[in-house]
């Protein structure tokens, strides 16, 4: 179980280091780096963008899978074992 969690927490902070790298390539306009000026760096940026975004899509997938199998393990017992529970009060 705690496997599950730091895996999870690992996914996590993955997910969001490629969030923060594509919103930078998106960014760099704002430092003066425009296709015009730099034609072949923004060709690999915008490349390295996509690239990112796939591990995105492929990290979330993940986190999503994790969480469920979380879930499943975290079951609330069954009403055999909530009713066996009451009688040993």
């Amino acid at each position: 179980m705690a496997t599950l969690d730091q895996k999870l927490l690992r996914l996590e902070k993955r997910h969001k280091g490629l969030s923060r790298i594509c919103a930078a390539i998106n960014d760099a306009y704002i430092y003066g780096v425009y296709e015009s000026n730099f034609p072949d760096l923004m060709e690999k940026l915008n490349e390295a963008k996509d690239a990112c975004k796939e591990e995105l899509r492929d990290t979330h997938i993940e986190i999503v899978s994790a969480t469920k199998a979380n879930e499943m393990l975290q079951q609330p017992p069954s009403t055999e074992e909530q009713v066996t529970d009451v009688f040993e009060e």
